[in-house]
């Protein structure tokens, strides 16, 4: 097996066929950290790691927490197995188009965020106010303001107040139960391969998972409270 992160994703196709039909525990273990842990270190944390501990604390708050905002698009992305593409429909080919519902999904109903969400409106907040106004226009939108610190839960919506401190200890514990999660269960195994390049596509979510009878080119929407709720 490749040993060297630079090698992803390249190195992806020959990983997964030199395992054969089956993979062990200890398999998925490797390409974890050579596919998942090195690539997520080397081009997201180790950066933000040097941002925090620079403490200049003049602003940085703000790139942390776009950084951070890619990350929860990425994973939420990874866990169903689908690669984003403008104009795509939702789900048709493992593709999506917009990222609204994807992001959304991923903060009501992953366990490492979703007591930060309790609502659909609180999620939708968030994305529209925060991810968007971050990424589109360089700034938070309607009020919102970035904190650090023990001080602060990772959200408040009374005084709008978003923790990026929290979001990336948030992030860390996911990672942590998707790590360990990735390395026995077939449906996430199967949503990891389907995201990488190189792969012939395979439906990444078993049929008691969707809504509705599959098609040959479409998957259905995904139940994401029973879907995450395996990990």
């Amino acid at each position: 097996m490749p040993s060297k992160a630079d090698f992803f994703p390249k190195a992806w196709p020959e990983i997964r066929l030199s395992w054969g039909a089956n993979a062990s525990p200890g398999d998925w273990d490797a390409a974890i950290r050579l596919c998942l842990d090195n690539r997520l270190k080397v081009r997201y944390l180790d950066p933000i790691e040097a941002i925090v501990a620079s403490r200049v604390l003049k602003g940085e708050g703000f790139l942390i927490l776009t950084i951070q905002c890619s990350i929860l698009e990425f994973l939420a992305s990874l866990r169903l197995g689908w690669n984003y593409r403008q104009g795509a429909t939702w789900g048709t080919n493992f593709e999506y188009g917009a990222s609204k519902r994807l992001f959304v999904d991923f903060l009501r109903h992953t366990p490492a965020f979703s007591e930060s969400f309790p609502t659909q409106a609180n999620a939708e907040d968030f994305y529209k106010d925060i991810r968007c106004g971050l990424i589109h226009e360089a700034q938070t939108k309607n009020g919102w303001v970035v904190r650090a610190g023990p001080s602060y839960p990772l959200i408040d919506f009374q005084t709008k107040i978003v923790n990026r401190d929290a979001v990336g200890a948030a992030i860390n514990d996911y990672l942590h139960t998707y790590r360990q999660a990735l390395k026995t269960e077939i449906p996430l195994q199967e949503a990891f391969s389907a995201a990488q390049p190189g792969l012939t596509r395979r439906p990444c979510v078993p049929r008691s998972m969707r809504h509705g009878p599959p098609t040959r080119r479409s998957t259905a929407a995904v139940s994401w409270s029973e879907y995450s709720a395996r990990s």
